[in-house]
């Protein structure tokens, strides 16, 4: 099988134009699914306390959902060596505040070269962000509605980049959106390669050199990148 490998510069993305089935928005919850596979610990253009984000919808006041991983090495304190997160972004709180979010994640030592199966979903039922690991539920965060209400913005969804700000070195592969919060067992299903149809909007395998969607037809553009097996 030939996957996709990003090099981690400006010219290695994925984009695939903005539809309304990408916002948690429009049905009040969304779940995205991908496998990821870093091969390097430390992203050579990375942003903020140290991270970048991998995958992604969202521009600067137009930030909607995001996944993330931190560099072996951050600036925060305490450190997030490592870690991936999943953030579902408000770009502007009835508050006042400006790009709130909510983020769960899970912090485990991360091994070059090997894939993570990574399942972050927005659930508005429960007003809450949560992230799967290998198919198993690490964590969850809520939200408050004084603080958190999806909007859609205009934004593109990126592979291996977000805004361009930062960019991901490694594989991605098997990239699929549902316009609902899955359960646990589906996630558990999807792990093992077993899909669920209802809600999917949209599934790309990367598995070719270009990014066709298989789902709903919402194809995207591939910008560089090396097809390896």
């Amino acid at each position: 099988m030939s996957v996709l490998q990003f090099n981690g510069t400006t010219t290695n993305y994925i984009e695939i134009p903005d539809d309304a089935a990408f916002s948690v928005a429009t049905t009040d919850s969304l779940t995205v699914s991908a496998w990821m596979r870093p091969d390097i610990l430390t992203f050579p253009i990375s942003e903020g306390t140290g991270y970048v984000h991998w995958l992604g919808k969202g521009e600067t006041d137009r930030q909607e959902w995001t996944f993330r991983m931190y560099n072996q090495t951050t600036t925060d304190t305490p450190p997030r060596p490592n870690r991936i997160s999943f953030y579902v972004f408000n770009p502007s709180a009835p508050s006042g505040g400006i790009n709130l979010g909510v983020g769960a994640y899970f912090q485990d030592p991360v091994t070059v070269g090997e894939w993570i199966h990574v399942v972050g979903a927005a659930d508005g039922d429960q007003q809450a962000t949560i992230i799967y690991k290998d198919g198993v539920q690490r964590d969850q965060q809520s939200w408050s509605k004084e603080n958190i209400v999806p909007v859609h913005g205009t934004a593109p969804v990126r592979i291996a980049t977000r805004d361009f700000n930062s960019f991901f070195l490694g594989a991605i592969r098997d990239v699929r959106v549902w316009n609902r919060a899955l359960t646990a067992d589906e996630v558990q299903m999807v792990y093992t390669h077993v899909i669920p149809h209802k809600g999917l909007v949209a599934a790309y395998e990367l598995s070719r050199d270009t990014a066709p969607d298989s789902s709903g037809g919402h194809d995207g553009q591939v910008n560089g990148g090396t097809w390896t097996t």
